[in-house]
């Protein structure tokens, strides 16, 4: 490795750099289960984009040369996975700063509120849930969770065994994971 370079992204290059390394963004987005229906998606997109800046202009390595433009996909994905992974820690933390609420607040709970206010928010809440997930997982959620379906009854209607079934409910598990809170309370 050389010495560590500065360069500035100048606005003659910014266009093709990010026409060329923006889905790096996009990529790491995904591998953290950041979907475009998140609530603060923007925000991580620009988190994002501001750590692909900051690792172009860290970068040590000539990025004219071909082989260390790979590199620089590499050390960018990183850069930013890492400020994403940062920046969901600070999300976490600050709502759960926000939703810790003392056990004296339940008393305020109108008791004019009906089952049928209850029900809709559930329904709205799992409705927002399966926007996050795709068509197949929505299907195993719905199978699941509203048909009450067993794995092994999911297993033979979907044509797959009983460890697929798993698999896929811990991958849903990680998608929903942000939702955790919000169910707990």
């Amino acid at each position: 490795m050389g010495p560590i370079v500065k360069r500035q992204l100048t606005e003659e290059l910014e266009h093709d750099f990010f026409f060329v390394h923006q889905s790096i963004v996009y990529g790491v987005l995904k591998k953290c289960g950041i979907s475009y229906n998140h609530p603060d998606y923007d925000d991580y997109v620009q988190v994002g984009l501001m750590k692909l800046v900051g690792a172009y202009e860290s970068f040590p390595e000539d990025l004219r040369c071909e082989e260390y433009l790979y590199q620089f996909t590499g050390y960018a994905f990183q850069k930013i996975r890492w400020a994403i992974i940062d920046e969901m820690r600070r999300s976490m933390r600050k709502q759960e700063k926000e939703t810790v609420l003392p056990e004296e607040m339940t008393e305020w709970k109108d008791p004019k509120v009906d089952a049928q206010t209850d029900d809709w928010i559930t329904w709205e809440l799992f409705y927002t849930m399966l926007q996050c997930l795709s068509v197949n997982e929505q299907n195993l959620l719905k199978a699941l969770v509203f048909h009450q379906r067993t794995v092994t009854e999911v297993a033979t209607e979907f044509g797959v065994s009983r460890k697929t079934v798993y698999g896929w409910k811990k991958q849903i598990a990680r998608k929903l994971a942000h939702f955790e809170t919000v169910l707990k309370n």
